[in-house]
């Protein structure tokens, strides 16, 4: 079983929606979206059989906005006629229709403690926040600083009170840790091209949560679905650019040219 397309050109507007078999699977997405990229790796790590179609999030088809998404965002799975969105709902369903591959637990305690590591997270997502900012807004000084500080801080209550075994799920990767994972490669990628570079991974500092990073990303079904990191940075380097995010117009098909 086999995820195919994920490293295909966007479609764009203009662009024919393309047709989907009956019974055939396909998750819309962007190769470089957090968001999206928690349902393909979570795709992935279930074996599924399914076709990634990527969108250009700055000129959608017109099909996408009208038929798929209300919002035009990524990502969006769509089978047998039924379209799901949001990143956190996806793998919940994906487990549902697909239950011999089910990552989440069925039993409700262990169901629960997945759920509770996503709200232990709660406030690494604005901290995390603070690295966009960073580079949307330019920060430099005091501002700048403030922003590498709170996250020092998230990062070390994560390392000390949240990672408790090899995975966030437990002996193996779990739910939780597919939703982690595409912000935790940031927070590493984003340590490439910041000045100062976010200091993570750091075995001296954060050994539990960069021995996680290690393991998680070599697991063998996702890792031809990870963009490779030049190409991923070089992405993330088009935001130092502009002022503002918005006026930003990324090469959504970076690395493929």
């Amino acid at each position: 079983m086999v995820l195919t397309g994920n490293d295909t050109k966007v479609l764009k507007a203009g662009d024919p929606e393309p047709p989907l078999a009956p019974g055939a699977a396909r998750i819309y997405s962007m190769r470089f979206c957090p968001w999206a990229e928690r349902v393909v790796l979570y795709a992935a790590a279930k074996g599924i059989d399914a076709e990634v179609v990527n969108i250009d999030l700055h000129s959608q088809p017109e099909w996408y906005k009208a038929k798929k998404h209300p919002k035009g965002q990524v990502p969006c799975f769509e089978k047998d006629g039924k379209i799901v969105i949001e990143s956190g709902i996806i793998p919940e369903y994906l487990d549902g229709i697909y239950p011999d591959s089910a990552i989440l637990p069925v039993d409700p305690f262990e169901r629960a403690q997945q759920r509770l590591v996503m709200e232990q997270f709660q406030p690494f997502w604005m901290t995390f926040y603070g690295l966009f900012v960073i580079v949307k807004e330019q920060l430099e000084g005091e501002a700048r600083q403030a922003k590498f500080r709170a996250l020092d801080g998230v990062i070390d209550n994560v390392e000390k009170n949240v990672l408790k075994h090899e995975y966030f799920g437990g002996s193996l990767p779990g739910f939780s840790d597919w939703m982690l994972f595409p912000f935790i490669e940031r927070l590493a990628l984003f340590s490439k091209f910041l000045d100062p570079p976010t200091p993570f991974p750091s075995e001296d500092r954060w050994p539990k949560l960069s021995a996680w990073w290690s393991r998680i990303s070599s697991v063998p079904a996702v890792q031809p679905y990870i963009q490779p990191e030049d190409v991923h940075v070089k992405f993330l380097e088009a935001y130092k650019a502009v002022k503002e995010y918005k006026d930003a117009k990324p090469d959504y098909d970076m690395g493929l040219h």
